[in-house]
């Protein structure tokens, strides 16, 4: 069933976004009927977008781009971002900035850095939202389904004190689900006139518009859509089928492909929370054979394991104690080669849970 997202005066709505122009393009319509309806509001960025070559060399007209470059084009981006929630009619007062750095959020899960974590938590916890609003754990966006997945630790630290009734999710990065209005759905209807003023926001963003504007733009076309689940058909397609654990071991099954977005060695990488976030990377051979269970913060070897498959199909079989602790872990492949994931994170509650199967 499809439903319509409405806030009230009475929630308190936060939304993490990872880099500046995602409060746009994934919800300046959302932000716009929270100001509306008098919700209480809250805006967190995690990055400042600093790292964005390609975007920057285009934007400013150079080659060589190093810290002190980086370093201001974190500030332009900062104050593309103060300009569009101008737009949007958002206070600046309502935005937090916690600078952690762009195309980073993967190493700092999967090296369970405290400091990110506690932030995250510390966000909610301390706002006390009614709805928390982020990315989906399917965005093709390493940044965006890596807060995602710290995000779902730090709500699950916070069950049994925070007074969440919904956690809402946006996708930008992931042309197959944004085709799809899968079961599950939210979507919240624009007005003409919210839409023109998304489109204006979007437009505040000048660095991001020199290369990507027109794909930029199009998400000002239409309604805006969330899930309070993610995508099932997100879930059924991705490259980690599933999990059993059984006689002390965990088997997680395996069906990699190869994109161009997304190619060349496998890891399967894994992170569970418990007090802490830890993870766990498995390099996958072509032709299966043992594997080296790793800790991915240090690098240093933990134990071994089995491949049984080839060129990304099979199963791994790895000890239970090896996998990361916690109710639920996730897990997904990575590529060596490619920006974009080949399908984000997925959730596998079995790898803690003996006897059970995801």
């Amino acid at each position: 069933m499809i439903r319509s997202l409405a806030l009230g005066p009475t929630d308190r709505l936060l939304v993490l976004l990872p880099h500046p122009d995602d409060e746009s393009v994934a919800a300046g319509g959302l932000l716009q009927h929270a100001l509306e309806v008098g919700s209480r509001l809250l805006v967190v960025f995690f990055t400042d977008g600093d790292n964005n070559p390609w975007a920057q060399r285009a934007s400013e007209l150079r080659w060589r781009i190093g810290p002190a470059d980086r370093a201001r084009f974190a500030a332009r981006r900062r104050d593309e971002v103060r300009a569009a929630l101008g737009r949007l009619g958002v206070p600046l007062d309502a935005v937090r900035f916690l600078g952690f750095p762009d195309q980073g959020t993967t190493d700092l899960l999967l090296h369970g850095n405290e400091v990110a974590f506690r932030a995250v938590l510390e966000a909610i916890e301390t706002w006390a939202p009614t709805v928390v609003g982020g990315p989906s754990l399917f965005d093709l966006h390493p940044d965006h389904s890596a807060l995602a997945v710290l995000a779902e630790f730090a709500l699950a630290a916070l069950r049994e004190t925070t007074g969440v009734r919904s956690r809402i999710r946006y996708l930008v990065h992931n042309p197959g689900l944004l085709s799809r209005l899968d079961e599950g759905a939210l979507v919240l209807p624009l007005s003409e006139a919210q839409r023109e003023r998304k489109k204006a926001a979007i437009a505040c963003h000048k660095t991001q518009l020199v290369l990507r504007g027109s794909w930029l733009l199009s998400f000002a076309g239409g309604d805006e859509r969330f899930y309070l689940e993610e995508s099932p058909f997100g879930g059924d397609h991705h490259p980690v089928v599933g999990c059993r654990r059984e006689g002390g071991v965990v088997a997680i099954e395996v069906a990699s492909g190869a994109h161009l977005r997304a190619f060349g060695r496998r890891t399967l990488c894994l992170v569970g929370c418990d007090g802490g976030v830890t993870g766990a990377a498995i390099d996958l051979p072509p032709h299966g054979g043992r594997v080296a269970v790793r800790d991915p913060r240090t690098g240093r070897v933990l134990g071994e394991g089995e491949f049984h498959g080839a060129r990304g199909r099979g199963t791994v079989v790895v000890p239970a104690e090896l996998a990361p602790p916690g109710a639920v872990t996730f897990a997904k492949i990575e590529h060596a080669r490619g920006f974009f994931d080949e399908a984000g994170w997925k959730a596998l509650a079995a790898a803690g849970r003996p006897g059970t199967r995801s």
